[in-house]
């Protein structure tokens, strides 16, 4: 009987099942047991090696770990600032400046760009000559300050890095706006009777209720970091000499530019583990600390 009334839930629900199915966890297995293999000819699977591939990926690939420390600074930059600057912009629109509207407007712009138009945008924008950016600067005789930017070994990553800021903070602003505009007005109103300035009752009050929306944000910027690709590939290449090379640029040219098949799976198993322990695993203590 359960089951009969549950039939049309069930018919919206299969297809979405079946997908995520096939196309998450047994594409996964795959990629994980094509991992273990030597696997470098189209339409010929390779013989199994075991983890020979992942002894090689942490042990003798220089380029794998540059790859791996510039994914973590690249999500230490993005998440650092992107917080931070999303909680202060939706304070701002809380406390009701001028031009809210358009304020807001303007912060949720980024939000309408692919990864493509926007890397394409500031590709153009970074050029160390002609670009907006230094251009801009030498006008107003700040010569000082314009820099070689994606050209530069050092300033690659960062480069990236203030890209996806600006991609990425309008989503942060308005997922803290939303929680900041749900606190309960008498809570504010018993702050202020007790004497709380308009600073304390956002540090002591509002802010840590915000617990739910810094985990949201923090999961999704999380993905993205992990997840970055088209961007990278667009802005920088990878380059210069691999200075803004991440996991998933550098699984793409093993796998499809070398033709190593495996290799690249075993990178793109690291990335599904990394993932699981970065994103997963905080869901599930999450959910555990809820139900407790």
């Amino acid at each position: 009987m359960v089951v009969k009334n549950n039939i049309p839930s069930i018919i919206f629900i299969a297809p979405a099942i079946i997908l995520v199915a096939i196309f998450v966890y047994i594409f996964s297995g795959w990629s994980a047991w094509t991992s273990l293999t030597d696997w470098r000819i189209i339409g010929r699977m390779g013989k199994f090696i075991g983890i020979e591939n992942y002894i090689k990926l942490f042990a003798n690939d220089d380029i794998f770990r540059k790859c791996l420390y510039n994914t973590v600074k690249l999500m230490v930059i993005f998440i650092g600032i992107t917080i931070p600057l999303g909680i202060i912009c939706a304070i701002f629109l809380d406390l009701g400046v001028k031009g809210k509207g358009i304020f807001r407007a303007i912060y949720l712009i980024p939000l309408s760009f692919s990864f493509v138009a926007s890397a394409t945008m500031w590709s153009w924008m970074f050029l160390p000559d002609k670009g907006s950016i230094n251009t801009l600067l030498r006008m107003l005789n700040l010569d000082f300050l314009a820099q070689p930017w994606i050209t530069s070994t050092r300033q690659s990553i960062i480069s990236v890095a203030i890209v996806y800021v600006w991609q990425f903070s309008g989503f942060a602003t308005l997922v803290y706006y939303a929680g900041i505009s749900s606190v309960d007005p008498d809570i504010l109103d018993a702050a202020r009777v007790d004497g709380a300035t308009t600073f304390q009752r956002y540090i002591r009050v509002v802010l840590p209720l915000q617990r739910p929306a810094t985990f949201t944000v923090l999961l999704i910027l999380l993905m993205y970091s992990l997840r970055v690709f088209d961007l990278v590939w667009l802005l920088t290449g990878g380059g210069p000499a691999y200075s803004s090379e991440v996991l998933a640029t550098h699984m793409y040219r093993v796998t499809f530019n070398q033709n190593l098949f495996a290799y690249g799976a075993s990178v793109s198993f690291f990335m599904f583990v990394l993932s699981f322990i970065i994103i997963i695993i905080p869901v599930l203590i999450g959910t555990l600390k809820v139900r407790v």
